[in-house]
């Protein structure tokens, strides 16, 4: 991954905003760029692909399931990374699984 990829837990598997969000806009120039920038966000069943997809699109380092260890709950919450060599600036969004076995709605 390139080296100025920057994730981030946006809210927590609990539903609770991380107050911490202004270390990520410092960290990533977002706060230098007004309204000039763009977000895309992905939504979809658990283990469907959603962060392999972002993270070859958009260069950005969401973790990833491993089905050699099983199919299981990998991205919890919300969580939003910048997208590398891409203009405008641009926030991806990683979104929770929509059918989280692990939250018992199957």
């Amino acid at each position: 991954m390139a080296e100025d990829c920057c994730r981030f837990q946006l809210i927590s598997g609990d539903g609770v905003l991380n107050m911490e969000l202004e270390n990520f806009t410092r960290t990533t120039n977002l706060s230098q760029r007004g309204l000039s920038y763009a977000v895309v966000a992905i939504m979809g069943p658990q283990s469907g692909r959603k962060s392999t997809l972002l993270n070859k699109l958009f260069q950005t380092n969401f973790r990833m399931m491993d089905a050699e260890e099983g199919r299981s709950q990998t991205t919890q919450g919300i969580w939003i990374g910048k997208g590398i060599g891409i203009e405008p600036f641009t926030i991806a969004m990683n979104v929770e699984g929509s059918d989280s076995r692990e939250r018992g709605q199957v």
